[in-house]
C-alpha cells in the first residue's frame, strides 16, 4: 500500500501477527482457511498496516461467536491502548458500546444524535427517555464497577 519493498512489508505483516496475537504458522493462509476470530484479527492487521491514527470499525464482531466476541473486544481494547489509536467503533450492542467505549455517540432512528458522553454519562444521566430506554438506564452494568 505504502510502496514498501517485499521484504519490509512481510516482515511488517509479521510483526502485525504478533500485535494481533496470531501464529505467525498461519501466514501462508487464505483467509477463507481461518477461523471467524482469526479473520477478524487479519481485519485488524489490515488496518493497522498502514499505521493510521484513526481505524474505523464498523461492526467488526458481530459475526463470531459469543466466547470469541468476547475474546476480541479485550483483545481490541489492549491494543488500543498499547498502540494509542483512536478508534471509532460502529455497534448496535449498547453493551459492547460501553465495554470499549470511553465516549459513546447514541444515534436516534434517522441519524440525529440523541446524546454523546462516557458510558456512565448515558447511564447515568440520560438526555431524555429514548436515551434512558435505549441503554436501560435501570439495569446494572459492570461498567460501574
Amino acid at each position: 500500500m505504502r510502496g514498501e519493498k517485499r521484504a519490509a512489508a512481510r516482515e511488517r505483516a509479521r510483526e502485525l501477527m504478533d500485535v494481533v496475537g496470531l501464529d505467525r504458522s498461519l501466514a501462508g493462509r487464505y483467509t477463507a482457511q481461518l477461523s471467524g476470530g482469526q479473520q477478524q484479527r487479519v481485519g485488524v492487521a489490515r488496518g493497522l498496516a498502514a499505521d493510521p491514527d484513526i481505524l474505523l470499525m464498523d461492526e467488526p464482531f458481530g459475526a463470531v461467536d459469543p466466547l470469541v466476541r468476547l475474546e476480541l473486544q479485550t483483545e481490541l481494547k489492549r491494543l488500543q491502548q498499547e498502540l494509542d489509536k483512536t478508534v471509532v467503533f460502529v455497534t448496535h450492542d449498547i453493551d459492547e458500546a460501553f465495554l470499549l467505549g470511553d465516549q459513546v455517540v447514541l444515534f436516534r432512528p434517522g441519524g440525529t444524535v440523541a446524546q454523546v458522553g462516557p458510558p456512565v454519562e448515558l447511564l447515568e444521566r440520560p438526555a431524555d427517555e429514548f436515551v434512558a430506554g435505549f441503554v436501560d438506564a435501570g439495569r446494572p452494568r459492570s461498567i460501574l464497577r
